[in-house]
């Protein structure tokens, strides 16, 4: 029983060794210090790292940033993968007090580019001239970057029918990324409107589904624009709500199905947290049509438009 407890305690120990977070070490030189340290925290929050101070070891990712007037040049060095990486960035574009943040996300960016090669191609051919960091810091980074492959968010949605009635609601959505390039997006939806009408008005309720499948490349260092190409399908029911003295209301609903096309815009899309802005559009092509007496018909059928913006975390 005390050999069982020793080899227990022996075991604890080693594994408490085992970072939990890789470990960055940031330089920042030339830039004002409000701004290098406000950069040095968000750059670490978005790696997901535990920022070292004191100087780094053979399992520390060591960034330099050498700011001269607004471009900041940035260099990583990578035991984890024994890459060195080198970028220049402006930061005139950004508003004074938006330049921290993205100087951040440049550093980012650039320390999650050298771990990728931890994910996509874990055991090279070619041997480093350096020795690599321990296994351990190197699964930590490679955990750091896979786990940027899942986005949730909650959404806000408007849906337009074919007869120009807009409907709001919102859901949630998720998107897995296969690649840095490809991605599938799903994401579930109700939307819901009092459409008024001759006589009356019209109770539209209208949740579904969506499945996809798209592209998202990267333009700059803050903005990534995405399409996809997808099936979207759901319930609809329609309840008539006449006026007083009015046609007795009646109410209609079914199943309605068809493809979908969405563009949408991610910005800071390097942040853990961000917004997303989108158009989408399709067609029922199983539908819907409620008819109105003496009025516009009520159509979820054939083609519509949609408008949506998110709120994301990776």
């Amino acid at each position: 029983m005390l050999a069982l407890a020793a080899a227990w305690r022996t075991a604890h120990a080693q594994g408490s060794l085992r970072p939990e977070r890789p470990h960055v070490s940031i330089d920042i030189a030339g830039c004002d210090p409000a701004l290098a340290s406000e950069a040095r925290r968000i750059a670490a929050i978005e790696l997901r790292a535990t920022l070292v101070d004191t100087a780094p070891d053979a399992t520390v990712t060591r960034v330099t940033a050498t700011c001269r007037n607004t471009v900041a040049e940035l260099e990583v060095v990578d035991p984890t993968t024994g890459k060195s990486l080198g970028r220049a960035v402006t930061l005139a574009e950004a508003p004074q007090n938006g330049r921290a943040r993205l100087l951040a996300l440049a550093v980012a960016e650039l320390v999650a580019a050298s771990w990728s090669e931890l994910q996509n191609n874990p055991q090279p051919r070619a041997p480093t001239a350096t020795p690599l960091a321990p296994a351990p810091a190197r699964e930590a980074a490679r955990v750091a970057v896979s786990e940027r492959s899942v986005e949730l968010g909650a959404a806000f949605d408007v849906h337009i029918l074919s007869s120009g009635d807009w409907l709001f609601g919102g859901g949630a959505r998720a998107g897995v990324w296969i690649s840095p390039l490809l991605f599938a997006r799903f994401d579930a939806l109700a939307d819901y409107a009092e459409v008024g009408r001759p006589g009356g008005a019209v109770a539209v309720l209208m949740p579904s589904l969506s499945a996809a499948v798209g592209m998202s490349p990267w333009i700059g260092p803050s903005v990534r624009p995405a399409i996809s190409l997808g099936l979207r399908g759901g319930y609809v029911r329609m309840n008539g709500m006449a006026d007083a003295g009015a046609a007795t209301p009646s109410h209609q609903q079914g199943a309605w199905l068809g493809p979908e096309v969405a563009l949408q815009v991610s910005a800071f899309a390097g942040a853990r947290v961000h917004p997303i802005l989108g158009l989408a559009g399709g067609a029922h092509v199983l539908g819907v049509r409620g008819t109105v007496n003496n009025g516009r018909d009520v159509a979820a059928v054939g083609f519509w438009g949609g408008i949506n913006a998110a709120i994301a975390v990776r």
